[in-house]
């Protein structure tokens, strides 16, 4: 190869290898939501949780704060039961913002647990119908709960069962 090509052939490599990271990422974007009516669904319990927490917690600190000017309009420079009333408040601003934390970190934790279990559940199931099917026992069914995900895939599942069962039949009758 000659020394005149091997700039332009690596503009080349370059702008390929440019291509194909934005298809990838536009890929990655476009299949962000892969079930969006589950996903909004948390997505929306999560942020009730936390604009509730948020809520409370910021009430409880604005109350303080107001509380504190009103001290600190009322008081005279040299009066030191203000000032310590002030330092208390301060304490106390402090206090219910790390309450306010805690109490949305094991909300957090507890809604993770439930969602983990909605999820988890469906999947020792859906593989205990598999490895049943695996076996070629078409006659094994399992049901999930009706507030359970991936309903829709367990639905499937019966419906292959099923085809498999009629397709051995059928092997076995033409036999």
């Amino acid at each position: 190869m000659g020394k005149g090509l091997e700039p332009h052939l690596a503009s080349v490599m370059k702008n390929i290898s440019i291509e194909v990271s934005m298809s990838q990422s536009k890929r990655k974007l476009s299949n962000f939501l892969l079930t969006p009516k589950f996903q909004l669904k948390l997505t929306y319990y999560y942020i009730s949780v936390a604009l509730v927490t948020i809520l409370l917690t910021g009430t409880a600190v604005v109350l303080k704060f107001m509380a504190i000017r009103h001290l600190m309009n009322n008081a005279l420079p040299d009066d030191f039961t203000s000032q310590s009333q002030i330092t208390t408040y301060t304490f106390e601003i402090a206090q219910i913002s790390l309450v306010g934390f805690v109490v949305f970190a094991i909300l957090s934790f507890i809604f993770a647990l439930m969602v983990s279990h909605r999820v988890a559940g469906p999947v020792v199931a859906i593989t205990a119908v598999i490895d049943e099917l695996k076996k070629g026992n078409y006659d094994y069914s399992r049901r999930l709960r009706p507030a359970d995900e991936l309903t829709v895939i367990m639905d499937n599942l019966h419906e292959l069962r099923e085809t498999l069962k009629a397709n051995a039949v059928q092997a076995v009758n033409r036999e």
